[in-house]
């Protein structure tokens, strides 16, 4: 078992990455608009779940957003660790 996120979600994105065995995700959406290409995934890890939205243009993640259910959204603007958490998760779709 990984340590549980704490209720603030402080310091989630950085839990995931080192608990990346226990961190599920399941594509619910993928579309295509030019070359601009949009996910959305619904996450899930020990205590939380929740959703994963990001834009994908030119192989960089533009946009992501993270709702885990805690009040806080975690966006690329508020911890630079969800472009890796991002990346990783695209690389898991095969």
């Amino acid at each position: 078992m990984g340590k549980s996120i704490p209720a603030s979600g402080a310091g989630a994105v950085r839990i995931l990455l080192k608990n990346k065995k226990d961190f599920h995700f399941d594509l619910r959406s993928k579309e295509q608009e030019g070359t601009r290409t949009s996910y959305i995934f619904d996450v899930f890890y020990e205590n939380v779940s929740g959703t994963l939205n990001m834009a994908v243009e030119d192989g960089e993640i533009r946009i992501a957003a993270m709702n885990l259910g805690l009040g806080k959204v975690i966006t690329l603007s508020n911890d630079e660790n969800l472009r890796k958490l991002g990346t990783y998760v695209l690389s898991q779709l095969g």
